[in-house]
């Protein structure tokens, strides 16, 4: 009974305590909520990724052949406009009961088309995009075929469609649609900047539900003494703190998730990098809304409780004020010599890619980074100890972070964190960025098409205004005794001169493409056997590589292992089953070169793939790249934004908190101005503190992950240099917000007391 008594105070005193009591729980409440919506944000990913999957495995064509089912041909042909990727398919069914993919009724039929609610609109708002679909609008795609509301797709019917299509597809027979697809990245680097990226965010939104809990702390130990005063205990003291402490954690639950209940009904008007979703999507999972709601209040009690452990209240006052205990090293250097422990032993599971593997990279970079908010305090504390002198402003400021290090440390560690965090995670995307992403070459453009429609190809290009030159090549495929696949290229001289960048090209030549050591892909007298491009490789002449190649640089490769000219290739007896290929270079001075060439090819629909020198298609890894590198810039980005925000609510509890302090000083003479540049300081130099720790920490988790995949470490300074510029912006933001406060408490109605 006696602890529900004591319970019952502090709810009391928490909400019933006057104008000091209620801001206290306001300002609490508006903290804990913000992380609140944030960890239930983050607790649906899950739920979101997995409906997102579940959909996109729905929609899989399955090509195992079903008895007595007649199949749904379809070819795959996605296209961009203006850097947004559109996802494509074509189908016809050959029979009634021909499958039909989820999201449709009824298959459409020739020249029709069904498009995405997204594509509808952009149809309606983009009159360019229009001639790529020159068929008939007949519906709309329901949500069971989307990944995401916003998602860019259609489904177009046509006549029966050929055995062969361009470039390396073909149309597929399709007899079921719910096949399973994995989700898992092939390249492990990528998933462990991934977890990473997301431990990095949680760590700050945990920091912050700490400030928040300790939120007008001096005047809460005041209160604490005059209970003590008429007679309550020390235990009895410190529970009556966990009951206000738990007083606003559940405010800021509620809020928390009365907030995200709103945001969550926003979700379809989100497109974050081409994923959006739909409000049913974003539920988040119950066991992590049972960890949230329990870890929220224990976190705010317990911060609470650790804060009073050296705090001695009496009933004649509280000592806080004497001089801290130093701080000890030891456990907080023990965090980084464990991380960096973790992921030196990890080393020599790397060529592996186990689930040990990235447990190790995890937990050791995990404790890195957890190893940043508790070595702050005691740098913080250690530097300013040694600073003596300087101006009044400086004075003020290095004076009060001697008495109290420890506050400023905790609010500057979340954004040391989310630096430390970008900076390695910034750092390991640009290592893997040469395997994951290449540039376009130099302006040239690829359109796949298959020979029947190469000549009404190269007559539409012609029309196009941003095509400068055009050369057809024909790609045949070509396998030697060991069975190895090659190709075999066949251009004129002035398409292999402006592709391949040779000169002196004369019908008749013929050039094998070398390795960087000068190796050739082909060795001169290898018999090749000529082959079909898709389907069995069935035998259909032979080729004998001649020994008068002239050997050319690395950039043959996007053409193939051996390219001729028509002279060259007379002899040759070509597959009917082969690629085509134009490539144009476009005119660097025409705007959207590439949506011109598609709009100008719209006719042809599924007859065309257009690509941009093979670097627009990017593979599954690259996409992923480039998803993540976005996703986790935003994501730092915000995060970088909540720990403002904890710096902003915790330097105004201050300037409440010391109200008469600053006015006695207002008063005694001190210009407001320096009072200013001193709340700057205690600001800034802790901020500074935390940039160096946390650019080497983010260096050297870098460093430490990149090694194990033998990839070379490459410093982005610039990009660097912009997270801390963005730091120090914050500093200035958060003390400028601050002075309409500072005006307030300066002035000399705050000396007034009771």
């Amino acid at each position: 009974m006696r602890w529900l008594h004591d319970f019952g105070l502090g709810v009391r005193l928490a909400v019933g305590g006057g104008r000091t009591s209620w801001s206290r729980v306001v300002l609490g409440t508006i903290g804990i909520g913000l992380a609140t919506t944030v960890l239930l944000l983050f607790a649906s990913v899950g739920h979101m990724l997995g409906n997102a999957n579940a959909r996109i495995a729905a929609r899989t064509p399955s090509t195992v052949p079903i008895a007595g089912k007649h199949p749904t041909q379809l070819f795959y042909d996605d296209m961009s406009f203006h850097g947004v990727s559109i996802n494509g398919n074509y189908l016809h069914g050959t029979a009634p009961d021909s499958p039909v993919p989820p999201g449709l009724s009824t298959l459409p039929g020739p020249n029709e088309v069904a498009v995405s609610p997204a594509l509808a609109d952009l149809l309606r708002t983009q009159p360019n995009l229009r001639p790529r679909f020159p068929q008939k609008i007949v519906g709309t795609i329901g949500d069971a075929g989307l990944r995401g509301p916003a998602e860019l797709m259609f489904y177009a019917g046509t006549d029966p469609l050929p055995d062969t299509g361009p470039g390396l597809s073909a149309p597929q027979r399709v007899y079921a649609f719910g096949a399973p697809s994995g989700s898992r990245l092939d390249d492990p680097t990528l998933l462990v900047v991934a977890i990473l990226g997301g431990v990095a965010v949680l760590i700050p939104i945990l920091i912050f539900v700490s400030v928040s809990s300790r939120i007008a702390g001096a005047q809460r130990d005041r209160r604490l003494a005059a209970l003590r005063l008429v007679g309550s205990s020390d235990r009895q003291v410190r529970r009556v703190a966990a009951a206000e402490s738990l007083v606003g954690a559940a405010a800021g639950l509620a809020v928390g998730a009365l907030a995200f209940l709103g945001l969550r009904q926003l979700a379809p008007q989100f497109d974050l990098l081409g994923w959006s979703t739909f409000v049913t999507d974003v539920v988040p999972s119950a066991s992590l809304v049972v960890v949230i709601v329990l870890l929220v209040p224990a976190l705010a009690v317990g911060t609470v409780l650790f804060a009073l452990r050296r705090v001695i209240i009496e009933p004649l006052g509280v000592v806080r004020e004497s001089r801290p205990i130093r701080r000890q090293l030891w456990w907080r250097l023990g965090l980084i010599v464990v991380g960096i422990g973790l992921l030196l032993v990890a080393k020599p599971f790397a060529q592996q890619f186990s689930d040990a593997w990235i447990t190790l990279i995890v937990v050791g970079a995990s404790s890195l980074l957890i190893g940043v908010p508790a070595i702050l305090p005691w740098l913080i504390e250690r530097v300013v100890d040694r600073v003596h002198g300087g101006a009044p402003s400086w004075q003020l400021a290095i004076r009060r972070l001697q008495l109290d290090s420890g506050t400023p440390a905790r609010v500057v560690s979340g954004i040391a964190v989310v630096l430390a965090s970008a900076v390695s995670l910034q750092l390991m995307l640009l290592a893997t960025s040469g395997q994951n992403y290449q540039p376009p070459a130099n302006g040239w453009v690829t359109v796949d098409t298959t020979p029947a429609a190469a000549d009404r190809v190269a007559a539409d290009l012609a029309k196009v205004p941003a095509a400068k030159q055009v050369g057809m090549v024909q790609l045949v495929s070509a396998l030697d005794a060991d069975g190895d696949r090659h190709t075999i290229a066949v251009a004129s001289c002035t398409a292999i001169e402006g592709i391949l960048d040779v000169h002196g090209c004369r019908d008749g030549d013929g050039y094998v493409g070398t390795y960087a050591k000068g190796s050739n892909y082909a060795k001169a007298g290898q018999v090749w056997s000529l082959v079909n491009a898709h389907g069995p490789s069935t035998p259909v002449a032979t080729y004998r590589v001649p020994g008068d190649l002239t050997p050319a640089t690395q950039r043959i490769s996007p053409l193939g292992d051996v390219v001729l000219t028509p002279a060259a290739a007379a002899s040759l007896t070509l597959p009917t089953d082969r690629d085509v290929q134009a490539w144009v270079l476009t005119d660097p001075t025409q705007a959207g070169a590439t949506d011109q060439i598609a709009t100008g090819l719209g006719d042809l629909t599924w007859q065309v793939f257009i690509g941009l020198s093979g670097a627009d298609q990017l593979s599954g890894n690259q996409q992923a790249y480039a998803t993540i590198r976005n996703a986790l810039l935003t994501a730092s980005l915000f995060t970088l934004l909540l720990a403002g925000v904890s710096m902003l609510v915790l330097a105004l509890e201050q300037i409440r908190e010391r109200r008469r302090p600053l006015a006695m000083l207002a008063a005694a003479g001190v210009p407001r101005s320096t009072l200013a540049r001193s709340l700057l300081w205690q600001t800034a130099v802790p901020v500074a503190l935390a940039v160096v720790v946390a650019v080497g920490i983010g260096i050297g988790i870098a460093g430490l992950v990149i090694r194990m995949v033998d990839l070379p470490l490459r410093v982005d300074w610039p990009t660097i240099g912009v997270f801390a510029a963005a730091a120090v912006a914050l500093v200035f933001a958060v003390t400028a917000l601050t002075l309409p406060a500072l005006r307030g408490a300066t002035r000399l109605a705050a000396m007034r007391t009771e």
